[in-house]
């Protein structure tokens, strides 16, 4: 996909991406054929950083519908469009997201940094299913290596671990679709699930899921999909004590209640990384940790493209 810069204001570009690409017209396509309208389909693509006008004209053509309006510069428009890094994530009106069937309870929210925690993202039969898919391909957790790039085994994360392409199995793919309506993500800016185990005593000393462009390695990571901007957190099993995710420069440690999900986004409005982000997972003191993490890019996804 290619990333067009973004003008002011005035400009007569907008703000936002102004590009498509073939997964962008699948995922119309797709969420078409799923019943969603319009304005349901031009909000996602906002949510995902897309030029308001160049959105409604791509869902236009996708329903086979003329372009509306546009809408003389010097009018106001009709709606508030947030900056793409204030939109990353579920931005419910009330205490609970209601969209297409969904109903998630929204137990907490903060806004800065924007962290918000929802019950039941998953049911037990699916988080059961989703550690039964995991337990075979399961091995040492990895970092990625600041300097070069490379996926490497640290003393600072001791859990055992496996990785999904996305869609990969028709599980994987009804959690995606549901994580995407819930966040307003489209599916193919999201990251394979990983999906991890913890067992007494390991853990994740506290790091941060955004990629430092000043490394090299790190930077390298950013070559396809960019930079991370929100990470999901899911629980899928209910741990006796330890391991909460913590956020230690907030003073906030979230236990693991199974189906619960933290999501949190690390984007300030003026494009910064939020560093009070910062998290990890403490020590499992009894029983065990599984949980499921999918990480959420600026851009379209998909490793070797």
């Amino acid at each position: 996909m290619t990333f067009d810069s973004r003008t002011d204001a005035a400009g007569a570009a907008g703000q936002g991406y102004h590009a498509s690409s073939p997964e962008l017209e699948r995922w119309l396509a797709r969420h078409i054929k799923q019943g969603f309208n319009a304005d349901a389909l031009v909000l996602s693509m906002q949510r995902a950083g897309y030029d308001a006008t160049f959105a409604r004209a791509m869902v236009a053509d996708a329903l086979g519908q003329p372009h509306p309006a546009t809408t003389d510069a010097t009018k106001a428009p009709a709606a508030r469009v947030r900056p793409k890094s204030d939109m990353v994530g579920p931005d419910p009106a009330g205490n609970a997201i209601r969209d297409e069937g969904l109903d998630i309870p929204v137990l907490f929210r903060i806004e800065a940094p924007r962290v918000m925690l929802l019950q039941g993202l998953f049911s037990e039969a699916e988080c059961d299913a989703l550690v039964a898919l995991s337990r075979d391909r399961m091995q040492r957790s990895s970092v990625v290596n600041p300097a070069t790039g490379d996926e490497n085994v640290h003393e600072a994360r001791t859990s055992t671990g496996a990785m999904f392409q996305v869609g990969e199995h028709p599980l994987l793919e009804v959690l995606e679709a549901r994580i995407a309506a819930v966040t307003g993500v489209p599916m193919e800016h999201g990251e394979g699930f990983q999906v991890l185990n913890y067992k007494p005593g390991a853990e994740y000393q506290p790091h941060y899921d955004y990629f430092n462009p000043k490394n090299p390695g790190e930077a390298r990571q950013m070559a396809v999909g960019g930079q991370r901007v929100a990470t999901l957190v899911i629980y899928l099993n209910s741990t006796p004590a330890g391991g909460a995710t913590t956020f230690p420069r907030i003073g906030l440690d979230v236990a693991p209640v199974k189906g619960n999900a933290v999501f949190f986004s690390y984007k300030l409005p003026d494009g910064t990384l939020d560093d009070r982000t910062l998290h990890g997972g403490m020590p499992v003191v009894s029983g065990e940790k599984w949980i499921a993490t999918k990480w959420l890019r600026e851009r379209p996804y998909r490793v070797g493209s």
